[in-house]
């Protein structure tokens, strides 16, 4: 569920405003409407937090990590070692590269020192370095000396030498002149073996400092602690000797901040949110529930504080979808087993099993029941599975069944069908007795009478023939949305709006019937994995055959199982994921446009 919030106002003295930020974050019930801080400091912690971060993410993971913690100023003291060291990396790797391109420019003029053309030049003698046609040679001004280096039909590589002290004369366009690199090529092979052994050098340093990852981590939650408070701290609005902050407390911690308030003289006052205002949201849920909690975090999203909270149906309708995606009941155990591994390391280190691990339970088991329905054990035939896995299967939904594809895909309209029905009745029931609740039963007629249409046109005519009623449910349901799906009070201004959007309204009714077909796709998807488990185990199989190709087998077995299983968690979370994200949420009328709630707190225990 989602949690009631009080809008508050605290209004203190000026001078207080430090003591009564601690007071704030040690209460850690206060979601702050911040502002967008721009002082000084602010920018200096952040610049720090972003070079922790970035010292972060360049050290190693080590799993032998150092038994002492360094202080904050060490360790920030380390992350700027870090970040120098692959500065210094990048220096040396440019330096590198341009040491290597100037050797292979030099390559076709061979090994020489580009310290006795100086040399030469000092004591008078004008040496210049040329490519040219070999047959444009003739084309050098008359009494140049010209010293061939080397040559072939395509190009011929020489030294013009001036006489007598003389300059070299200009030479034309046909003679394009090589200058030679500032060092021989001996040397730039030198100073890039330095570099070389420079960064290795470094990168010993960087393992070492993986070590250290600890004190890294807790820098960084402490500056991001303090980059918290400065932005709160910037959020009071001065007016004179006083100042005052706006913020959200959960309406059950209301009380503990009223009583802070009055132990400090504080001004306090707090009010039911209003339309407009950013309320964050904060979802309170159970323990069983609080399991989905990982995936919305990965998603991203959070419900709006006036929106419909729907953890729960999001975890039965996502752990159905994971199952029939899946559809392999094998595939169930091996997650299983991983879950119940990670669940007891889990319980020895800190007698928790963290969500996620619940989750993977939970989804392992789901998929576990619905792949011994089916019939689906590693994609093997039917026939070949031990008895008591054939005893087990549900006939109507069996692999063996000739019927079971049109059985399956009834199931998966049937359940778009439920699911999308429960929007509407969740929106019906917040809207009565606002006559715009007959919108929405209208709406839930329309999804009834266009399951009929679907079960007729993508399934079987002759089985599911179309009753009159269908239509009738779908006409009647788009009339009562054309009468009250704009009803604010009026019903002749309803039913003008109504009218005004006829066209959008219609597609609308198309777009019923898409919003079911679309539920095929958990069908679809789970039989492309499980054909895709069928053509493995056969080539697998008749590896494991011959006895010499009996290791090969099972690693074509492993390898191809595994892969399958990698594409079906990709399609949980593009087609599970999606009929939840989309079709369920568009019939609520969700756009998960909530703010997380995330109070003024105590994140992180500093030394500072």
């Amino acid at each position: 569920m989602i949690a009631r919030m009080k809008k508050v106002w605290l209004v203190l003295l000026e001078k207080e405003k430090a003591g009564a930020l601690r007071e704030l974050r040690d209460l850690g019930v206060v979601h702050v409407e911040c502002v967008r801080p721009s002082g000084g400091r602010f920018e200096r912690l952040a610049r720090t937090r972003d070079e922790v971060a970035a010292a972060l993410n360049i050290i190693p993971a080590e799993k032998r990590l150092a038994p002492g913690r360094l202080s904050i100023d060490e360790a920030l003291a380390l992350a700027r070692r870090i970040l120098a060291g692959e500065e210094r990396v990048r220096e040396i790797q440019d330096a590198g590269a341009a040491l290597q391109r100037e050797i292979d420019r030099a390559a076709a003029w061979g090994e020489f020192d580009p310290e006795v053309i100086e040399g030469l030049r000092a004591s008078g003698t004008d040496i210049r370095l040329f490519e040219v046609d070999p047959k444009k040679r003739a084309t050098a001004p008359a009494g140049t000396d010209i010293v061939v280096l080397s040559a072939d039909r395509r190009r011929l590589l020489a030294a013009a030498v001036g006489r007598r002290g003389e300059p070299v004369p200009p030479m034309p366009p046909a003679f394009v002149e090589f200058v030679p690199p500032l060092l021989s090529a001996a040397a730039m092979r030198e100073k890039i073996a330095a570099g070389e052994a420079e960064i290795a050098e470094i990168g010993k340093k960087r393992v070492a400092a993986g070590r250290e990852r600890d004190s890294l981590q807790r820098a960084l939650e402490i500056l991001e602690q303090d980059l918290s408070f400065e932005t709160v701290r910037e959020s009071f609005i001065g007016e004179g000797p006083v100042c005052h902050v706006k913020g959200y407390v959960p309406a059950a911690d209301l009380g503990a901040l009223s009583v802070r308030a009055k132990d400090h003289g504080w001004a306090f006052a707090a009010a039911d949110p209003e339309p407009g205002d950013q309320v964050p949201t904060k979802v309170e849920n159970g323990r069983f529930v609080r399991m989905i909690e990982p995936v919305f975090e990965f998603l991203g999203t959070v419900p709006g504080y006036h929106e419909f909270e729907i953890s729960f149906w999001f975890l039965v309708f996502f752990a159905l979808f994971f199952a029939m995606i899946f559809g392999d009941a094998g595939y169930g155990l091996l997650m299983m087993g991983a879950g119940l591994a990670a669940a007891l390391k889990a319980r020895r280190k800190s007698r928790t099993v963290p969500d996620g691990v619940r989750l993977l339970l939970f989804l392992s088991g789901a998929l576990i029941l619905w792949g011994a329905a089916t019939g689906n054990w590693f994609s093997i035939p039917f026939a070949s599975l031990p008895p008591a896995l054939r005893a087990i299967a549900v006939k109507p939904i069996c692999i063996a069944n000739p019927d079971a594809k049109a059985n399956i895909q009834v199931f998966c309209f049937l359940v778009g069908v439920v699911q999308l029905s429960l929007a509407r009745i969740k929106n019906i029931r917040r809207l009565f007795p606002n006559l715009q609740f007959l919108a929405h039963l209208g709406s839930l007629a329309m999804i009834i009478g266009m399951l009929f249409f679907v079960l007729n046109l993508v399934v079987d005519a002759k089985r599911f023939p179309l009753p009159a009623y269908a239509v009738g449910l779908v006409v009647g349901g788009f009339a009562a949305n054309l009468l009250f799906g704009a009803y604010q009070g009026n019903l002749l201004k309803s039913l003008l709006g109504g009218l005004q959007n006829f066209i959008p309204l219609f597609l609308g009714t198309v777009g019923v019937f898409a919003d079911i077909v679309s539920y095929i796709r958990l069908w679809a998807v789970g039989l492309a994995g499980s054909s895709l488990g069928s053509v493995i185990n056969g080539m697998g199989g008749g590896l494991i055959k011959p006895a010499l190709t009996i290791i090969a087998g099972v690693l074509l077995l492993t390898f191809g199982h595994a892969l399958n299983i990698a594409l079906s968690v990709l399609s949980v979370v593009v087609h599970g994921i999606r009929l939840n994200m989309l079709e369920f949420s568009n019939h609520l009328g969700m756009e998960w446009s909530g703010i997380k709630y995330d109070p003024f707190r105590v994140t992180a225990k500093s030394e500072r």
